[in-house]
């Protein structure tokens, strides 16, 4: 892993070296592109080689003859400029909705360096003006559909191509008078772009820097190097390879998160049991997912305190239904009933206070769990930290037990016929004695389902599958992917390299001139199959993330598997809905993952009258795997809500230091504990942000 991208300012294009967070530094954060020296030299030596090859007459694919099918259909010498214009205009097929901005610029910047090898031919002023596309902020419509990843990804580049050449089939963002640039990365309609013909460029570029973009006029062999290549599957590969690295880190995060809120074991995070399955980065995610709750008093202390407030709650609600029926302390009745409400009163405020001070109430709205500034526990929530579990529970079980017993005098009190207690009233006090029993384990607990106990084993495999999808990507980038490709002869000693008109006379050389036309390779290096592979494997591999985290958002919802927290994480349940519909939605998304992740790649339709007879279908598999990245943002999203959540009822116990860490960073994001119920869409938003940037530690 490099720099991180926003913090890159300025990459230069050779061929060779462009990293994974380059592009997405040029895509999404405006940095600043330039050319090596050395590969326009290359660039400068390779066109040379056309233009002898032309002078020849010599038969190249695209060069001097059709293209696909077409191959063996000679262009006489004063079409071939024209040749290129068809090619992009023909190809320029593409429908449906337009790719989003930052994927636009990805592709753009790709195409830019696998011209700098110096195989493609085109002249340097083509490299030149699509740099200039990047630094002037312009955003070409090109449509998502139409590729089937073999040549590469022809309608799509060709539509790029149509503004590159201001052709009047060419449209573009045109973003005069509007806020925008290459930092305001963003999706526009269909009908916001303007047709390239006719538009002032100057005042379409972005930014208020004077534009240095200008159309140009296609030359032999420079439509068939901008639309022959794999580079929008590519630039797809990239920003969802980024962003499914930033999703499955704070998955780990979120996963430690819930492993406290419901105050799950850690013993399935030991070390030891990870190294006698010694696979790549399983240990690793075991040990990061678990040092973030180092510290925890939440894990540390067998007493659950959610259970406790569930009491306290409970006991609340008794002391209104009883005042809504006239039972208030010296009410109106008269005789033995006023006699039991006082005790019954006395009964409650006992244990009512006694609880506040073993799970004292929040002391604000949206107080964050860990909280400097909240109550700290009673010392006898404490007293028994640390000691072994049998000698905890035996503590602990000793410190609840008399509020068991006076809960359940409480209750008897209330059964007796003097006192006419409303039937609500006894309900809620047998809640309260519910969750009294489960304020201390029977016994300690041993594991947790599989979504927890098991995540370090499927993250990690996730792990694995985004460094192998990462080591294809990263040669993809670099590499020429079009059709032919050209191999010009190294300048022989004594040739100044840099000396272009020298370099030529040369080539021209009875004996040179013979050889070049075995110096033009018809190959197959557009073929998409390398992203498409790795794209329909880390959309399967991600997937995997979002349905994790979608089952830990289940448990932390379900009062028969959360561990003493309230059904749908919010109080008053049934009057609120609380976390119900997030869990909803993080399932619809883990459900449309399973179909998204269907294989791409297992298919192929034939096209170009069958010469074209195995094709890829690799832009597609990368549209779906960037959309499958996507949903598992926002399902890891709804779980950092919900756990956040989870843990304010677990107070006053503070959770692990990193569980502390990503709790404050939602708090900053604005996110704020659910009292009421309130409209969600934006808290998941909110969350959903925090994901376009690394966890804290």
């Amino acid at each position: 892993m490099g720099r991180a991208p926003e913090a890159i300012e300025r990459v230069e294009l050779s061929g060779e070296a462009l990293t994974i967070e380059e592009v997405v530094a040029v895509a999404r954060h405006g940095a600043r592109v330039a050319l090596a020296p050395a590969a326009l030299a290359r660039v400068r030596r390779c066109r040379r080689l056309v233009e002898v090859l032309l002078e020849r007459g010599e038969k190249v694919y695209g060069l001097t003859t059709g293209f696909g099918k077409l191959r063996d259909v000679s262009i006489a010498p004063g079409d071939v400029e024209r040749l290129q214009v068809n090619l992009i205009r023909s190809h320029a097929a593409g429908v449906g909705s337009p790719f989003d901005e930052d994927v636009v610029r990805a592709a753009v910047l790709l195409r830019a360096n696998t011209l700098c090898r110096g195989h493609s031919g085109p002249r340097q002023v083509v490299l030149e003006a699509l740099v200039a596309l990047l630094n002037d902020g312009l955003y070409p419509f090109v449509p998502q559909q139409g590729s089937v990843g073999c040549s590469g990804d022809l309608a799509p580049l060709s539509h790029l191509a149509l503004v590159l050449m201001g052709d009047p089939g060419g449209r573009v963002y045109e973003r005069a008078g509007r806020p925008g640039g290459p930092g305001t990365i963003r999706a526009a309609r269909p009908e916001e772009f303007t047709g390239c013909e006719g538009l002032d460029w100057a005042r379409a570029t972005a930014g208020g820097r004077p534009a240095t973009f200008r159309p140009l006029r296609l030359e032999a062999k420079e439509g068939l190097a901008l639309n022959n290549g794999t580079q929008f599957m590519t630039a797809l590969a990239c920003l969802a390879l980024h962003d499914a690295g930033l999703a499955l880190a704070w998955s780990e995060a979120a996963c430690a998160m819930s492993l406290e809120a419901q105050r799950g074991v850690r013993n399935a995070f030991r070390p030891e049991l990870h190294r006698v399955r010694d696979l790549p980065h399983q240990a690793a995610t075991a040990a990061r997912i678990v040092d973030r709750t180092a510290g925890s008093e939440v894990l540390d202390v067998l007493l659950n305190t959610a259970s406790l407030r569930r009491a306290r709650t409970a006991l609340v609600e008794v002391r209104e239904h009883l005042l809504a029926a006239g039972l208030g302390r010296a009410g109106p009745v008269a005789g033995a009933a006023a006699g039991g409400a006082d005790e019954v009163h006395g009964l409650l405020d006992a244990l009512v206070t006694d609880l506040l001070a073993l799970a004292p109430p929040d002391e604000a709205p949206g107080a964050p769990p860990g909280s400097q500034a909240e109550a700290r526990p009673d010392p006898r929530v404490l007293a028994h930290a640390g000691a072994p579990p049998r000698a905890q529970i035996d503590g602990y079980t000793a410190l609840v037990a008399p509020l068991r017993r006076r809960a359940a005098a409480l209750l008897e009190r209330l059964d007796r016929e003097d006192l006419a207690a409303p039937p609500f009233a006894r309900d809620a006090v047998v809640r309260a004695l519910s969750a009294l029993g489960h304020a201390v384990p029977p016994a300690p607990p041993v594991q947790d389902d599989y979504s927890l106990r098991c995540a370090a084993q499927v993250l990690a495999c996730t792990h694995r599958a985004l460094a192998h999808t990462r080591e294809t990507v990263e040669v993809e980038i670099n590499a020429a992917t079009d059709n032919p490709l050209l191999f010009p002869p190294a300048p022989p000693p004594g040739l100044d390299p840099e000396d272009d008109v020298a370099y030529a006379r040369w080539l021209r050389e009875p004996a040179v001139a013979a050889t070049l036309a075995d110096l033009v390779l018809g190959g197959g290096n557009f073929h998409g199959e390398p992203i498409a592979k790795v794209m329909d494997y880390l959309a399967i591999a991600v997937a995997e993330v979002g349905s994790l985290a979608e089952r830990r958002v289940a448990h932390l919802v379900d009062e028969a598997l959360s561990n003493g927290l309230p059904p749908f994480l919010i109080e008053s349940s049934g009057l609120n809905s609380g976390f119900m519909i997030p869990q909803y939605t993080a399932a619809a998304l883990v459900s449309e993952n399973k179909v998204l992740c269907h294989p791409a790649s297992v298919d192929s339709i034939p096209t170009c009258a069958g010469s074209e007879d195995h094709v890829s279908m690799g832009t597609i598999a990368a549209r779906k795997a960037a959309l499958v990245v996507e949903n598992v943002c926002q399902v890891v999203a709804i779980e950092l809500l919900a756990a956040y959540q989870g843990l304010g009822f677990r107070r006053p116990l503070r959770p692990g230091r990193g569980v502390q860490a990503a709790c404050a960073a939602l708090e900053a994001a604005g996110v704020t504990r659910l009292l009421d119920d309130r409209v969600l869409a934006p808290e998941i938003a909110r969350a959903r942000a925090l994901l376009r940037r690394p966890p804290p530690a």
